[in-house]
């Protein structure tokens, strides 16, 4: 009898699983997930997207990624048939990406009836930074509170840097006495000037390998004490909190038009 029941099973597993077993192996995993065939240009987005980790974004924020890498893609002066679109990658978030840009499909930001680049970064250090620092020619990119963004996981990190290796970074010795940290109005530190050298805040936060120029830095017994504020250099959309709007229930317009003056959203063919 219980010989019986096990080949029944079996003999059921098989009739449900055997179509599905088939066309993977005749087809692979394409032959499994079948999507509608878009323009080259979607696919394009697509590919851009893929190259970031988004699964902790909310649909909504995916769509805002998706028109954000649209538009860049065609500031760029992208060609049809420029590039060899693999569409055999999967993972864990292609379907939520693909489903993101299809939605979204032909739509890019404008600045002023412009294609301009669109920065954008994953968490401000509770406020984002005025474009005007990058350039007259970014003026557009504002400055904005984010006070949710001190919620995130990401938003507050502390290093321990050893004195001897702080200075092998450097290429010199640096009291921290006498060196000037220059912010900007949004906290982050634009130059750093010590005896009679100077950089620019995100080269200094590059060289140290920082997550954010928004950063104070101690002496203590142990070397040099860093603390960090937010990841990322910025400007533009913060994207938590772009995500935590979307989940309010927020539209794409209502967070374009917070970080961009004279954004607007238009359809393209």
């Amino acid at each position: 009898m219980k010989r019986l029941l096990t080949n029944m099973m079996a003999i059921g597993f098989l009739v449900l699983f055997l179509p599905y077993t088939m066309t993977l192996l005749m087809n692979g995993r394409h032959g499994i997930h079948r999507e509608e065939a878009l323009p080259e240009l979607e696919y394009e987005a697509l590919s851009c997207m893929m190259q970031e980790d988004c699964s902790w974004m909310a649909d909504g924020t995916l769509d805002l990624m998706a028109v954000l890498y649209r538009t860049e893609c065609v500031r760029k002066g992208w060609e049809e048939g420029s590039r060899e679109m693999d569409l055999e990658i999967y993972d864990g978030n292609y379907s939520r990406m693909y489903d993101a840009v299809r939605r979204t499909q032909g739509q890019v930001i404008t600045i002023g009836g412009e294609y301009r680049e669109l920065p954008y970064h994953a968490v401000s250090a509770g406020r984002t930074r005025e474009g005007v620092l990058l350039g007259e020619e970014y003026s557009y990119v504002l400055a904005v509170e984010c006070p949710e963004d001190k919620e995130s996981g990401e938003y507050l990190k502390r290093y321990q840097i050893p004195q001897e290796e702080f200075a092998e970074v450097l290429g010199q010795e640096l009291s921290l006495k006498e060196a000037e940290f220059r912010r900007d109005s949004s906290d982050y530190v634009a130059h750093v000037c010590c005896q009679d050298r100077e950089w620019k805040g995100e080269e200094f936060r590059s060289l140290l390998h920082l997550p954010s120029s928004c950063f104070y830095m101690e002496e203590t017994d142990d070397g040099i004490g860093i603390t960090v504020k937010g990841s990322g250099h910025g400007f533009g959309i913060s994207l938590y909190t772009a995500d935590r709007m979307v989940r309010g229930g927020a539209g794409l317009m209502e967070i374009i038009q917070k970080f961009y003056r004279d954004a607007a959203c238009i359809t393209i063919p």
